[in-house]
């Protein structure tokens, strides 16, 4: 197996693409509970196990991109089957788990190196055993693995504060989701917000060393991840969330590139909450800089990208809201060729 990665955009060779199967809202995880109070849709999730109609409906999604991505000569690796609803200690947490459906989250390759991120969510601790059989495999081959120190995630760690409130972490420990983080070839632009502290900036720069420049992106998405805000399309050109980002906020080294702004996405359903917004319809995939993955109900967004002279795939993933992930989510690149 080998791992190379230093870009979103070039022909993706391998992948590992997540699973629904034991997918599970925990209890006893103190970031996990401070996220859901600052949710503005008015019921609450249910914790315990994912009702078995989605998990069935996730995997046949999955299994039809997993076809997809295989008629496109990329090798497709997934996280072992696990039980998230059994309860386990972490750093004197005694917390479930959750899923491994987004396995983008929590691995990031860079290089020829993969990271085990150090997650503020500690019911995701359990998820890094699912990958363990890709991460021998990989590390027989060749592969840099390594694995961060894991933040203690006490009460003030993740505090509620500001107007808006959001969850403010602080700097005792590298924190940051892999989610955090969109490869730029020699630069990794690293959003800082409720997942990301600036000391999990300055630890991963030390990890990556002169090979890499990590450029810290600070006060434009609070919540959690950077890819339902900017998407990397291609080496000149990227895709923007309107919403949330203007001209003036983007980082210097992306202002001459050639922008795609996201006006609006189609609502998909749900089943009972939404753990991501409406603007994962814009969270997709490039299989190579010509080739790119998209929900079909998002039209509007595959008219902008085909006037672009991109090939559009239209993938459905029916519970990318229900789950909290779209395609650029529920995979995780290991291989791309460089460009």
């Amino acid at each position: 197996m080998k791992v190379f990665s230093k870009n979103e955009y070039g022909r993706l060779k391998s992948v590992i693409l997540g699973r629904p199967e034991g997918a599970n809202w925990p209890n006893g995880d103190i970031m996990f509970d401070r996220m859901m109070l600052l949710s503005t849709y008015p019921q609450k999730i249910n914790r315990g196990k994912v009702p078995e109609q989605i998990i069935k409906e996730a995997r046949d999604d999955l299994f039809y991109m997993k076809d997809v991505l295989l008629d496109h000569d990329v090798e497709v690796f997934r996280p072992e089957i696990r039980d998230y609803s059994r309860s386990v200690t972490h750093a004197e947490h005694l917390t479930q788990g959750m899923h491994s459906y987004s396995a983008r989250d929590l691995l990031l390759t860079v290089g020829n190196m993969v990271i085990e991120c150090p997650t503020p969510f500690v019911s995701r601790y359990q998820e890094f055993e699912a990958y363990d059989v890709i991460k021998q495999e990989a590390i027989r081959d060749g592969c840099r693995w390594i694995a961060a120190p894991r933040a203690r995630m006490e009460p003030a760690e993740c505090v509620v504060k500001g107007i808006p409130a959001k969850v403010n972490l602080t700097e005792r420990y590298p924190i940051f989701d892999a989610a955090n983080v969109l490869k730029f070839d020699d630069k990794l632009l690293y959003l800082k917000s409720s997942t990301a502290n600036q000391a999990g900036a300055d630890w991963l720069q030390n990890i990556v060393g002169t090979e890499f420049e990590v450029v810290v992106w600070d006060k434009v998405y609070a919540h959690a991840h950077i890819d339902s805000t900017l998407i990397a399309l291609k080496k000149d050109m990227i895709l923007i969330n309107a919403n949330r980002v203007n001209g003036e906020q983007l980082p210097g080294f992306l202002r001459s590139y050639r922008k795609l702004w996201v006006q609006d996405c189609a609502e998909s359903k749900f089943f009972r909450f939404p753990y991501a917004s409406k603007w994962i319809g814009m969270n997709i995939l490039s299989l190579d800089p010509d080739t790119v993955m998209v929900d079909p109900i998002q039209k509007d967004l595959i008219k902008q990208l085909k006037a672009e002279k991109f090939k559009v795939i239209e993938i459905s993933l029916r519970h990318s809201r229900t789950l909290g992930g779209g395609h650029h989510c529920v995979t995780n690149d290991l291989e791309r060729q460089d460009v």
